[in-house]
């Protein structure tokens, strides 16, 4: 740009001296021919303008015809004389015509006329008039424009003309109103942000600080330029920063730390540091541009944080801390055991989603009553890292730690509570359901045995004796609460019940449960079979015996075979009579649970029974153990 600006003034200066050339020499005595010149003169005007001779260019006016510039000649009067084809095209003037002899101020906006008349007074008075301003094209197309008037004397040194050069600076302008928009901009961010910013040059010496800096400190540029900064820092920490300051400007890194500031009022506050290198093209350092952030608050709650922390961290109850914007901010070793969770996999994320929570209430529902009362108290049901479903007691309550706000939590395991009274309830269902099947046996064993009894001491014995097996087939059941009972028990049961002595009985199977339901109608088979052996089979005579085995069927595991065998034995034959056991047997292959088979071999009775292991037990297995018995006193 200074380039351009010595260049352009020197033309000046040549176009000035051709000037006074061509009036020395008389070269503006005979007309030249218009076109020559590649400008515009009026009639009157052209006279003046005449050449030496044939064989003379008119150097000055062929440079004033050429210029880039509007040129203009003025007479003393301040009237357009004169206008280079230049300047019509940059004026947007289509011809001189419309300029000719006007006064030139007339040109100018009302507001710029003063400066205007005062650059003709002042080369009308023999020095060079100055001034800038802002006048639109004929057509109306915005422009700014740099003016100089300079005088023009003949060689008695009469002034004779002005000499009027109009720059158009209309880009520059532009370019300046841009840069100040930009800057102005920049300042009012930079002023206006929380932190401090600053600017140091490539060896670190601060240039230029915000606003808020100076806000703060109480100071000012001079005091703090270069690294006068050093005076705000506290005494016990100063060497440490200017160290690693020192540091990273030699290596160019990024530079952090932390360290107190003093403010105007005398009273420290922590600051967290940084400063990044802006490099140029070539990849050199031009600047260092860097922010101080205040950090008190958040020092000071992590402080009490911290000593929170010590408290709660050896308690065995589960206690969290969370931000209400940034998740889990402790995780003590309580919530560890008790969710299964390490701090490194929480710190940081939301308690709610992790241990999917559930409530009664949503959880925006839930966050809005903690923040609207402080407090909460409930049962959540969550679950752990493994997958495990976990009810807890929990209690919260919104404290302030400095200016942030956050939810003390603690959880009370109450797991093993609500599995009790899920227990409890579904041993009530349970009861309910084996009271009602078992009234209804026994209705039907009753209904039975007084329809096959021709005498009231036969139903009387009967029917007590089918009780008692059905009272002993439900000890076994009670042994396992009634999630099932060994094919092994169920059988000795039923044979000890009716013959006392197992010395005749030969069992052999491995361990199988079979369902409460199935169990109770294998027990009614078993009962017919083994008091219809003592009394007319294998256990009748002394040489008898009774094999019973049982083992899954092949190929389909959720069904089991048992087969009772009588050996030694009298003869038997297929009664001519149908009892109540004949009955039971031959119906039940319309039971839901198993089916019985019964022939009469030479040898003695044989019953196949297939019984099904699919029945689904009301209460979770994980609760009721088959193997676990109960003690009975």
């Amino acid at each position: 740009m200074a380039g351009d600006v010595k260049v352009r003034a020197n033309i000046a200066l040549v176009v000035h001296r051709s000037f006074k050339y061509l009036i020395a020499s008389g070269g503006l005595m005979a007309q030249p021919k218009l076109d020559e010149f590649g400008g515009c003169v009026t009639p009157a005007t052209a006279a003046v303008f005449d050449t030496v001779s044939a064989t003379d260019p008119v150097p000055g006016l062929r440079l004033l015809a050429s210029s880039p510039d509007c040129v203009k000649l003025l007479d003393v009067d301040g009237r357009v004389k004169f206008m280079n084809e230049n300047g019509l095209g940059l004026l947007e003037i289509d011809s001189f015509n419309s300029l000719d002899n006007r006064k030139w101020v007339e040109f100018w906006p009302d507001d710029l006329r003063p400066a205007v008349e005062k650059a003709i007074r002042e080369a009308q008075s023999g020095t060079i008039g100055h001034f800038s301003g802002y006048c639109p094209t004929a057509k109306g197309t915005p422009k700014w424009w740099d003016v100089k008037l300079s005088p023009v004397y003949d060689n008695s040194g009469q002034l004779i003309w002005l000499l009027c050069v109009s720059r158009d600076v209309s880009s520059q302008k532009e370019a300046e109103n841009a840069l100040r928009v930009s800057e102005e901009r920049f300042r009012a961010l930079a002023d206006n942000i929380a932190q401090f910013a600053w600017m140091a040059d490539p060896t670190g010496q601060i240039v230029w600080y915000n606003q808020r800096w100076f806000d703060f400190t109480g100071t000012t540029l001079d005091e703090m330029k270069g690294w006068g900064w050093r005076s705000v820092h506290h005494p016990d920490h100063i060497d440490r920063v200017v160290a690693k300051f020192t540091a990273c400007i030699e290596d160019g890194t990024v530079w952090e730390d932390t360290f107190p500031l003093r403010g105007a009022n005398g009273e420290y506050r922590w600051f967290l540091s940084r400063a990044m290198p802006i490099r140029d093209d070539s990849g050199k350092i031009a600047h260092w541009c860097g922010t101080n952030t205040d950090i008190t608050e958040q020092r000071s709650a992590s402080e009490r944080l911290r000593q929170l922390a010590r408290l709660v961290e050896l308690s065995h109850e589960a206690i969290i801390v969370r931000s209400l914007s940034k998740g889990v901010m402790l995780w003590n070793r309580g919530c560890v055991e008790l969710y299964g969770y390490t701090k490194d996999e929480v710190i940081g994320r939301d308690a709610h989603v992790l241990l999917k929570t559930e409530n009664a209430l949503s959880r925006e529902d839930l966050e809005h009553l903690l923040q609207s009362d402080g407090t909460w108290s409930g049962e959540l049901a969550r679950t752990s890292k493994d997958g495990t479903r976990v009810w807890v007691d929990s209690r919260k309550q919104v404290i302030q730690l400095g200016s942030e706000f956050v939810v003390l939590e603690s959880d009370r395991d109450i797991t093993e509570r609500h599995r009790a009274d899920e227990v409890r309830n579904l041993l009530v269902a349970e009861l309910h359901h084996r009271v009602k099947n078992t009234l209804a046996i026994v209705q039907s064993l009753a209904s039975q045995t007084a329809r096959n009894s021709r005498t009231v001491a036969d139903f009387v014995a009967g029917f007590s004796g089918r009780l008692q097996s059905l009272a002993s087939a439900h000890n076994v059941l009670t042994d396992t609460n009634w999630s099932g009972a060994l094919i092994r028990d169920v059988v000795r049961v039923q044979i000890e019940v009716i013959a006392g002595d197992m010395t005749k009985v030969d069992l052999s199977g491995p361990h199988i449960y079979v369902p409460p339901q199935a169990a109770l109608q294998l027990t009614l088979i078993l009962h017919e079979l083994a008091t219809n052996a003592t009394k007319h089979g294998a256990l009748s005579q002394p040489g008898g015996r009774i094999g019973v085995t049982w083992q899954h069927v092949p190929g389909n595991t959720d069904e089991v075979r048992l087969v009772w065998r009588e050996l030694g034995g009298p003869r038997v034959e297929k009664p001519s009579r149908q009892g109540f056991g004949l009955s039971l047997i031959e119906r039940s292959g319309r039971l839901p649970h198993l089916n019985a088979n019964m022939t009469f071999e030479d040898s003695g009775v044989v019953c196949t029974v297939v019984v099904k292991l699919s029945e689904k037990t009301q209460i979770p297995q994980p609760y009721f153990n088959p193997a676990r018995k109960v003690d009975r006193f």
